[in-house]
């Protein structure tokens, strides 16, 4: 008898190609940016960016990246016309378990905006002691 230590882990069906994989990882960084991304953007294209913290009212009250805008998720769909097509949006939330900046960017992605999402959120934003207000 074999024990489970010693049995090869089963393959996928249908395992991605070199060519999807690599299309996979490309589209993720596009679509996601770390902190300092973000940092080096905000510096580069200063106005061509906006930060969207989707978090509630008393959290951005509290601290956030310094420039963002609070449009909580659940507001996203009747606060839209704020929100300029030829801008690039960066969407953040708590943490890189938190789903409400996941959510905004895939709803602003359908409504044909240009969107990164911070990945960490404000978490990691702060874990490399970038600057709040």
């Amino acid at each position: 008898m074999t024990s489970s230590a010693t049995v090869a882990p089963k393959k996928a069906a249908n395992p991605l190609s070199a060519e999807a994989r690599a299309a996979y990882f490309r589209t993720k960084l596009e679509a996601e940016w770390g902190p300092f991304d973000l940092q080096h953007a905000l510096e580069k294209k200063d106005n061509r960016i906006i930060v969207i913290d989707t978090r509630d009212a008393e959290s951005f009250a509290k601290e956030h990246i310094p420039g963002a805008v609070n449009i909580p998720t659940d507001e996203l769909s009747s606060r839209l016309h704020e929100l300029p097509k030829e801008k690039e949006l960066v969407p953040y939330c708590w943490s890189v378990v938190c789903h409400l900046a996941t959510r905004a960017a895939l709803y602003l992605s359908e409504q044909g905006y240009q969107v990164h999402e911070l990945a960490g959120g404000i978490e990691y934003w702060k874990n490399y002691k970038l600057p709040l207000e």
